[in-house]
């Protein structure tokens, strides 16, 4: 009895960590799955697999899966809005536009680099999104067209640009070239390296000033 008893595996639990450090490795998990498998593969006993603990601990900071889910997208969405505003330069005065744009271009793709998973969420086509994961990302690219017009503004203002220039339509052309260029970095790091993004926007527009003041 006491040999059948030593050779039974002993059941293997999870290390006690605080509450905000298992939350914050629950919600890794979960990213993980959607990114690798979809938002439908994110159940209970999939992000428990996936973190290495029970249901039991998954449980015990979640309800259900409806709040793990909307507490990864509340943490995701404000973390992906804090880093795009933080790549807006505060001192604008005095630089050119391509040198501006070009550094917040490298900046964007860093950030992105830096938290793959969470960008591959923001400027991924994901067919299974729900609707409310659907909302936030429209609700940010809102926030960051908002900030794009205002630059281009400030920056048609500072340079004496054409009236023709639309801000509205460059702040959409340039949200548009970011996201395209977060996609290949994503999809083909080794390929696109974001300083080729960067050096091929400088010199588009620094050759577009240079044409426009020889004129």
């Amino acid at each position: 009895m006491a040999a059948t008893a030593t050779r039974r595996k002993r059941r293997t639990y999870a290390p006690r960590v605080p509450a905000e450090q298992r939350r914050a490795q629950l919600l890794d998990a979960a990213l993980h799955l959607v990114v690798s498998r979809g938002h439908n593969a994110v159940r209970m006993a999939a992000v428990a697999d996936q973190a290495g603990v029970t249901k039991p601990v998954v449980y015990g900071m979640y309800a259900n899966r409806a709040e793990l889910l909307a507490a990864l997208l509340r943490r995701e969405s404000e973390q992906a809005l804090a880093q795009v505003l933080d790549v807006l330069p505060e001192d604008r005065a005095g630089r050119r536009p391509g040198e501006l744009l070009s550094d917040v271009l490298d900046r964007f793709l860093a950030a992105v680099r830096a938290a793959p998973e969470r960008w591959h969420c923001v400027v991924m086509p994901m067919p299974d999104m729900p609707a409310e994961f659907h909302a936030a990302r429209e609700q940010a690219r809102g926030v960051a067209l908002a900030r794009a017009e205002q630059l281009v503004r400030d920056q048609v203002r500072a340079v004496g640009a054409s009236p023709e220039l639309d801000p509205e339509i460059l702040a959409h052309t340039l949200v548009s070239l970011f996201e395209m260029a977060a996609r290949l970095v994503l999809t083909e790091p080794e390929r696109f390296h974001p300083a080729r993004f960067a050096a091929t926007l400088r010199a588009a527009l620094g050759s577009a000033m240079s044409h426009r003041s020889g004129r």
